[in-house]
């Protein structure tokens, strides 16, 4: 290779925009054992060596190049806004992954839970009921139970479509969590699917109606308005943080005042 093109070669590599920037980020990043180990040597770097940093630098030069000869204003201005387009994105990798961390230890021991009480409905007494009353109070403590499940089951199909959907549209389809939050991810899918199989056995030997729970959380009264719910609550999430770092806290405090008010 010639050393012109070796130095042009090495210009494209550095320029890239902002999808394509932040997921040669990613792919490298996944390859620590986690995010908080990430983050932590992220730390260590000086910042021109930061991710953000060199993110930054790819996007710009690729808006430059792309728009050479044209107006500086032009070029100015979109360099801006494809690095901001960078930050978000970034910002919106780490909270998809914050938040399957998050909803993974929280809703875990809720699975926990729904073990520990699935035993003591098991163990509880077999005899026939002696009241009207009796019977009511069995009958109620498994639809309970089961409405749990039902939640637990419901909410992991939801978060999983939320991300899944995220990922897609912003980041091509790339799948963004590191490796610890993947692992307590699928552990937690794992945990809540053992449960939903067991609910199943169950039914033909303790036979009630779960009862069911509204399904709409954050903003919906069906499945799929829950997903879009949150999936619009995430990257909201995403883009406060990014105009934070963009120093915009305007635009950040507006999309907390609109949640606020919703």
């Amino acid at each position: 290779m010639t050393t012109a093109a070796g130095r042009r070669l090495a210009k494209l590599e550095s320029a890239l925009l902002p999808r394509e920037a932040v997921l040669a980020w990613l792919v490298d990043a996944q390859q620590s054992p986690g995010l908080v180990d990430h983050v932590r040597s992220i730390a260590e770097l000086p910042v021109e060596a930061a991710p953000l940093s060199v993110i930054g630098e790819r996007v710009d030069a690729a808006v430059r190049e792309s728009l050479k000869g044209q107006r500086r204003d032009d070029v100015e201005t979109a360099a801006r806004r494809a690095q901001g387009d960078a930050v978000f994105l970034f910002c919106l990798v780490l909270v998809l992954n914050g938040e399957a961390l998050e909803v993974a230890r929280v809703e875990g021991l809720r699975a926990a839970v729904a073990f520990y009480w699935m035993g003591a409905l098991l163990g509880g007494p077999h005899d026939s009921p002696t009241s009207d009353k009796d019977a009511r109070e069995r009958r109620d403590a498994w639809r309970l139970w089961r409405g749990l499940v039902d939640r637990l089951a419901t909410d992991v199909q939801v978060e999983s479509e939320a991300r899944a959907g995220l990922e897609r549209r912003y980041l091509g389809g790339h799948d963004v969590l590191f490796a610890d939050a993947a692992a307590a991810w699928t552990s937690h899918v794992d945990l809540v699917k053992r449960l939903a199989g067991l609910a199943e056995v169950i039914e033909s030997v303790e036979p009630a109606k779960a009862a069911r729970r509204n399904p709409g959380g954050r903003g919906g009264d069906s499945f799929d308005a829950r997903v879009r719910a949150l999936a619009d609550y995430l990257a909201d999430d995403a883009r406060v943080r990014a105009y934070e770092i963009l120093g915009d806290r305007e635009r950040a405090v507006s999309i907390m005042e609109s949640r606020l008010r919703a």
